[in-house]
């Protein structure tokens, strides 16, 4: 009984449905431009009365780029240039002298605050990017219910945006401190940090092979909390969760106990249901809107620093992330198949697969 109610439990939030999509929606090309330029950019221009450019307002003097799935949102920001070429103990000097100036006027009373000059969403870009380890990024995060207390009564100012999130949720990652970011987004009440599906995706990615199994079914719950699509509708997502659960049930080193046996078995009734539905998706989805393009992991190949820049403003280097992503979890999906139930009951996989270009035909077999 306890195998069933497993079942039931990880498959209600998966929330497959019968109707699988897969829906083009045009980028927002939102570049982050400093008024000032990176070199002479300081603390104190992060607290200014003049009316400039915030990092976190959108722009759209570039036209958007399609595509290929629904809820893309804004392209994850630069990094901020403060931090580029310092050594650690000058980006954390750097960063507390920073921290210290938010803490403290995110600390003022209405009316100190409005003696002192107003604050940027902007430093809050530079603070996540200057963060070199867990603490440093965790102080950040636990300053964001002041900043969204303190700007609660501005219309449509209140909190920060998506595409801090994203920015979060990367940097978590490269940090090894993904959890961070997950039980930001968990707690929607304190932070009020909307989550994307850029945002979504990257933290199963960031969750799926070094985490417990229960954190990247949290993840899988947040589709359903913050209205995303279904994971059963988004290729990504469901290549990462049925990654994920294959990583677990075709571990090297089989269950010694009982209790280690049924859990396995329960996972299997899972993966079986999400196989099916990534079967049903990938015989409606279009092979070549998943191809990787040949620069998307050799930085070097593209032509120039304009073009790569460009990329990532439109938000395409970050599809070509998840696309890569993709290409892997589908290959070891595939394999682990392939090992248990023969060639043959895999192949609808292998012809997708070769179809979107993940791998090179054998003309030898």
């Amino acid at each position: 009984m306890a195998s069933f109610a497993f079942v039931r439990h990880y498959s209600s939030l998966i929330r497959l449905s019968t109707h699988r999509r897969i829906i083009g929606r045009s980028l927002h090309a939102s570049p982050v431009a400093p008024k000032k330029k990176a070199s002479t950019l300081e603390i104190q221009d992060l607290f200014t009365d003049e009316a400039g450019e915030d990092l976190l307002s959108s722009t759209h003097d570039t036209p958007p780029s399609p595509s290929y799935a629904e809820g893309r949102g804004n392209a994850i920001p630069k990094k901020s240039a403060p931090s580029k070429h310092l050594d650690s103990t000058t980006r954390h000097a750097r960063f507390e002298e920073l921290y210290k100036s938010v803490l403290t006027q995110t600390s003022l009373d209405p009316k100190q605050r409005r003696k002192v000059p107003p604050m940027r969403n902007s430093v809050w870009i530079h603070l996540v990017d200057l963060s070199q380890n867990e603490v440093e990024l965790g102080k950040v995060i636990a300053l964001v219910p002041k900043w969204k207390d303190m700007t609660r009564h501005q219309p449509g100012k209140g909190g920060l945006e998506e595409r801090w999130g994203e920015l979060v949720v990367g940097h978590a990652e490269s940090l090894s401190c993904a959890k961070l970011a997950l039980d930001m987004f968990s707690n929607h009440a304190k932070y009020q940090v909307p989550l994307s599906l850029p945002a979504a995706r990257h933290l199963l990615h960031a969750l799926h092979m070094e985490h417990p199994l229960q954190d990247v079914m949290t993840a899988v719950a947040l589709f359903r909390v913050y209205r995303l699509n279904p994971i059963a509708d988004d290729l990504v997502s469901l290549g990462l969760v049925c990654r994920a659960l294959a990583g677990r049930i075709y571990q090297a080193a089989p269950p010694t106990s009982s209790s280690k046996t049924d859990n396995i078995q329960a996972l299997k009734q899972v993966f079986e249901t999400l196989v099916q539905s990534l079967r049903d998706l990938v015989a409606s989805t279009d092979p070549s809107l998943f191809n990787v393009s040949p620069h998307a992991r050799i930085r070097a190949l593209t032509p120039r620093f304009t073009e790569r820049q460009k990329r990532a403003d439109n938000g395409l280097a970050a599809l070509e992330k998840e696309k890569t992503w993709l290409k892997w979890c589908l290959k070891r999906i595939e394999d682990n198949l392939r090992a248990s139930e023969g060639f043959e009951n895999v192949a609808w996989l292998r012809h997708w697969r070769e179809a979107a270009g993940h791998f090179k035909t054998d003309l030898t077999r």
